[in-house]
């Protein structure tokens, strides 16, 4: 009898789940929890962890563990992501080092004017220094974001 094995698309699984997808890159020496009460509260978001969303990376015989907080808005047909860059020494997407916090806007609901004023909205949190729209062509590791 013969095996047959299947090999997943990843290339085809990259393209499915950022499709109609928005990521920015935010810059601050808060803890994920204390930015996204923040967020939640200048914003009126409700950014809670998902602990089965978590992103597992092994490197180096050792695991590391990325935080992803979820808000989904109910009337947009939109989901929101917050995923924590860094474990440890580790990088979820080492191309961006800079960056500590990644926010994923998925659905189609949001258009690039959309984006632009939720990203002058989130300049104004206190505890952001920086934040900034991310292409997607520019991210190699993108295969990491994907729960």
């Amino acid at each position: 009898m013969s095996v047959l094995k299947l090999k997943l698309d990843q290339e085809q699984l990259v393209e499915d789940f950022f499709e109609d997808t928005w990521l920015a890159g935010i810059m601050s020496p808060a803890r994920d929890y204390q930015l996204c009460w923040q967020i939640n509260q200048q914003l009126g978001y409700d950014f809670r962890v998902n602990n089965s969303l978590e992103i597992k990376l092994n490197k180096q015989q050792r695991s590391y563990y990325f935080t992803v907080l979820e808000y989904e808005e109910p009337t947009k047909s939109a989901a929101h992501y917050f995923y924590n860059n860094h474990c440890k020494a580790e990088f979820l997407l080492p191309e961006l080092k800079h960056v500590d916090y990644i926010w994923l806007i998925k659905g189609n609901y949001y258009q690039a004017a959309d984006v632009k004023n939720l990203i002058e909205e989130c300049r104004k949190v206190e505890l952001v220094q920086m934040v900034t729209l991310l292409e997607m062509k520019d991210i190699k590791n993108k295969i990491n974001l994907i729960f």
